[in-house]
């Protein structure tokens, strides 16, 4: 599958999927997951977000519906809010 450019990872970015699928099924557990198929499917691996999407170590474009469940409601990539967190980071990271 030929990648579209903005789709493409940095040589320092690549990874191998099926180590990083097999390492995930050996020590992750998943919401929603269905562990009765856990032998026949493989977890999709996330390699990158922007805005309200992420792209997948295969180079698929997804919309992240499941976001606002957990901690990216705000969408990814937001360098405002990368910026006061690293601002917080360098005053006080941990009390």
């Amino acid at each position: 599958m030929e990648l579209r450019e903005e789709n493409r990872m940095n040589n320092h970015e690549k990874i191998d999927t099926q180590c990083m699928q097999e390492t995930d099924a050996a020590h992750h557990l998943h919401p929603f997951a269905d562990y009765r198929l856990k032998k026949e499917q493989t977890s999709r691996i996330m390699v990158r977000g922007e805005g309200a999407y992420l792209w997948d170590s295969e180079g698929n474009r997804l919309l992240d519906g499941m976001a606002g469940l957990w901690c990216t409601n705000v969408g990814y990539g937001r360098k405002s809010i990368a910026d006061a967190v690293h601002g917080q980071m360098v005053q006080l990271p941990f009390y």
